[in-house]
């Protein structure tokens, strides 16, 4: 009985000394030994980023082809493959950088995240320089014993732009103004597609928010938007042209219709919006000398807010007099033309015309 005891005691002694040491040897197996920590992944992840390393990034994201990427312009890129294509067309850009703050790391069983501020600036394709500062959270979990992200969100904090002093920054608004301006074009021929009453309405609301001389505001907005109403003031404008010219003597032998044909084919593009604006502006203000310059401040408001919503527009003058277009639209005498102008969506934009340097026109403190 004794020799069984002790033979039973060995052979528990044995597998308990069999089970410690498989334990051991699962605890610490060079697979869950050299797993790297979650910080660990995520200095990865931001290392291959900043090195526009395509392969390291991607041997700390999932396997999975389902996930969820939400971009700084807020487009929601929701497959491995996207997220990849993102990441090879960004590396393909030159002059950036992007230094990272790490503020939270949260390392669960399966699960995990860090919340990090990334600091990116690098140049728009026309060599501006640009600032983002977003902050990015990033979802971990755990496959074959390795943390992969799983999700990345981006919630962008400010952007901003500089020229060549980086410390003197515009914000996108700003930017955005400031392109519109530039990108404003006179246009000469539109598509027919209609201009909503509430743009037409909000690009005049822009246009009587122009300066005025003693808030005087003289102006006053007719709005034409009667095709046939058109049409007849195209043939009426070719009459008005060809007058002008018989009487100023320049409509001799065959140039008479050789205008005629000409100016109808420059009317059929300048006609061709869907929606017409005459700025005028009432000579029984309180300061009529100054109504001239008020007008076209509030044409240049009225131009540079239609481009804002994407039309384009024109100062037009030459083929619409002020007397015949008062007497064409019944306007009382009281108020005077300051131009006659389309308000459309473009068949196309115009390139932009060479325009002088600031050195050419800027003088500081005098001549």
């Amino acid at each position: 009985m004794r020799k069984a005891a002790e033979m039973k005691r060995h052979i528990c002694t044995y597998f308990l000394a069999v089970l410690l040491i498989s334990c051991y040897m699962v605890a610490s197996s060079p697979s869950e030994k050299s797993s790297p920590s979650l910080r660990a992944t995520f200095e990865k992840y931001v290392g291959s980023i900043q090195k526009s390393d395509l392969r390291g990034l991607f041997e700390t994201v999932t396997e999975n082809e389902k996930f969820f990427f939400l971009t700084a312009s807020g487009q929601l890129i929701n497959t491995r493959q996207g997220y990849y294509k993102f990441h090879q067309e960004w590396f393909q850009e030159k002059d950036w950088e992007m230094p990272v703050e790490l503020l939270e790391v949260h390392e669960g069983q399966d699960y995990g995240y860090t919340t990090a501020i990334f600091h990116y600036f690098g140049k728009t394709p026309v060599g501006v320089r640009y600032f983002l500062d977003s902050y990015f959270t990033l979802i971990f979990r755990r496959e074959k014993g390795n943390w992969r992200v799983v999700a990345d969100v981006c919630t962008p904090i400010s952007r901003s732009y500089a020229d060549a002093d980086p410390g003197i920054r515009y914000s996108s608004d700003q930017m955005f103004l400031l392109d519109t301006i530039k990108n404003r074009r006179t246009v000469r021929r539109f598509k027919p597609t209609p201009v909503p009453r509430q743009h037409v309405l909000k690009i005049l609301d822009a246009a009587r928010h122009a300066p005025t001389a003693g808030n005087q505001q003289p102006w006053k907005f007719l709005v034409v938007q009667d095709r046939q109403k058109l049409d007849l003031l195209r043939n009426q404008a070719i009459s008005w042209y060809l007058e002008a010219l018989q009487k100023r003597g320049e409509a001799g032998a065959g140039k008479l219709e050789t205008a005629r044909e000409a100016v109808g084919k420059a009317l059929d593009g300048a006609l061709s919006a869907p929606t017409y604006i005459a700025v005028l502006v009432d000579s029984q203000s309180k300061y009529p000398e100054w109504i001239i310059h008020d007008g076209a401040l509030a044409t240049e408001n009225l131009m540079i807010a239609a481009r804002a919503l994407g039309y384009g527009t024109g100062f037009f003058t030459s083929f619409f007099p002020e007397a015949k277009m008062k007497e064409f639209f019944r306007i009382p005498d009281r108020y005077r033309l300051i131009c006659f102008t389309p308000v459309g969506i473009p068949e196309e934009w115009p390139q932009p015309p060479s325009k002088k340097t600031l050195d050419e026109l800027v003088v500081f403190e005098g001549f």
